[in-house]
């Protein structure tokens, strides 16, 4: 264990110690993450008599039927509260943990952080300007995920921990990893064995992944969804406009492709925003980079981006925020929030932005990928006038398949 995380261990448990109740919460429609970092923090606090509620907002219609059917389960000795019941119950004595996220717009709590004493962040997602102010933030960008911090810490106290809540917590660092393939270090493999030996059921937590019909008809319908449109009446001739373009960009290193996926034909279908991950998580099957955008509200376009090359999506996401997009009176509406940001790392990014014109940021990301080209360089001499060597750059044309 890092002095880091040692650190978040002595802080998180004195903080518990300190606190009459715990209050934790993720992102909204949380994910196994999610779910299974708050629940392993409550098993934390109830190994030190702490009352811990964990806060999930959203409509049981909202929540993935897996992440669900987590939460009857664990319905008997966790208590799940809503916003409303939260700051009912909260007060200057209470601890706030925010698990797997923070940006504040992305919690249910976002304007109600001043109604707990102190509040600690638990997260492997890039910070930027919404990050939720905290007495103490714990962001390990090279961890898999908010469960694989919680789980060391459990075993590091030597806290014991049910069956079921290992199964959670594996979901959790299963999801974030797809299974193993991405974002994963001896660590994230010592914690999954831990897990494991503590009962962890891999064919149990296969079972939560069992896919939604409903759910995979959105993505697949997103992804392979196109349009035919006929140029005029007289001509046979006829346009198709497809949801997903790929592109090959042979200016970058290995020669990647890059897709671009948004519903061209109705572009203002509402989104949740784990769908838009599974999508690129998809795609990553057809290119080596994914870009997938979606409105997740009326006024917010979310992207979720993934990459199995060199490009940097959570560093090409991250400049989201100094872009100006056009964001206009969106079905008249009066805007009360402006939102612009992106992060995330290497393999796995997300941003959302407040604009009317999800297409203008399609052309910012692929006006982004294009401009980390490295272009050929060639060698000019002029041997007459002894003039210093000069490099010229060309740029090759981007192939469309």
């Amino acid at each position: 264990m890092s002095n880091k995380l040692k650190r978040l261990r002595e802080v998180l448990i004195k903080s518990i110690e300190h606190s009459h109740q715990i209050f934790i919460v993720g992102h909204n429609t949380p994910d196994y993450d999610a779910i299974g970092a708050s629940l392993g923090v409550a098993t934390l606090a109830k190994e030190l008599k702490r009352k811990s509620y964990i806060i999930v907002n959203d409509q049981p219609q909202e929540l993935e039927p897996g992440v669900k059917k987590v939460m009857d389960d664990s319905k008997k000795e966790y208590h799940f509260i809503n916003l409303e019941e939260f700051r009912k119950k909260s007060d200057r004595g209470s601890l706030l943990v925010v698990v797997d996220v923070n940006k504040r717009y992305l919690t249910s709590v976002q304007d109600d952080l001043d109604k707990v004493g102190k509040t600690i962040i638990i997260d492997h997602h890039q910070e930027d300007k919404f990050t939720i102010p905290a007495q103490y933030t714990y962001i390990d960008q090279q961890a898999s995920s908010a469960s694989e911090i919680v789980a060391q810490i459990l075993h590091a106290k030597q806290i014991k921990y049910s069956k079921n809540i290992a199964n959670y917590l594996l979901a959790g660092i299963i999801l974030d990893t797809k299974r193993f393939q991405k974002n994963t270090t001896p660590t994230t493999l010592d914690t999954a064995e831990k897990l494991c030996r503590k009962g962890a059921d891999y064919d149990a937590v296969n079972k939560l992944f069992i896919s939604n019909f409903v759910e995979d008809d959105q993505i697949y319908s997103l992804i392979f969804g196109k349009n035919v449109v006929d140029i005029d009446e007289t001509s046979s001739k006829e346009i198709i406009i497809a949801n997903t373009h790929i592109q090959a960009y042979p200016q970058l290193f290995g020669e990647p492709t890059v897709s671009f996926t948004v519903n061209r034909v109705k572009p203002r279908t509402i989104y949740r925003q784990d769908g838009l991950a599974k999508t690129a998580d998809k795609m990553l099957k057809y290119a080596d980079m994914s870009f997938v955008l979606g409105y997740v509200s009326e006024t917010d376009v979310g992207i979720s981006a993934r990459s199995k090359c060199e490009i940097d999506v959570g560093k090409l996401l991250g400049q989201l925020d100094i872009i100006d997009f056009p964001i206009g009176n969106i079905e008249n509406q009066k805007l009360t929030k402006i939102i612009k940001s992106g992060g995330g790392n290497k393999q796995n990014a997300g941003g959302r932005i407040t604009t009317n014109d999800i297409f203008s940021v399609e052309k910012f990301l692929m006006d982004s990928v294009l401009e980390m080209a490295t272009p050929d360089e060639v060698i000019e001499h002029n041997e007459e006038i002894e003039k210093p060597v000069v490099l010229v750059r060309k740029r090759k044309e981007v192939k469309v398949h």
